[in-house]
């Protein structure tokens, strides 16, 4: 796997996660949709995990830090 193209997971995990914690404040009176937004966060959080146990010692020594949990 390219450097970029985990660094490009990265960011777009972050922006998710950040579109689903914007979500969830704002749909604070659904269930539903709290829980779905809940779902996003944890499966997105387990993913990026997956990630940095897996393929975060491929990415330049400059760049891990940043990406780091």
């Amino acid at each position: 796997m390219s450097h970029t193209y985990l660094i490009d997971l990265y960011q777009l995990i972050e922006q998710r996660k950040q579109e689903a914690e914007k979500e969830l404040q704002t749909e604070s009176s659904a269930p539903i949709a709290t829980r779905l937004q809940q779902g996003r966060l944890d499966i997105l959080t387990e993913f990026k995990s997956f990630l940095v146990q897996n393929y975060h010692h491929k990415l330049p020594r400059r760049i891990r830090s940043r990406y780091a949990e």
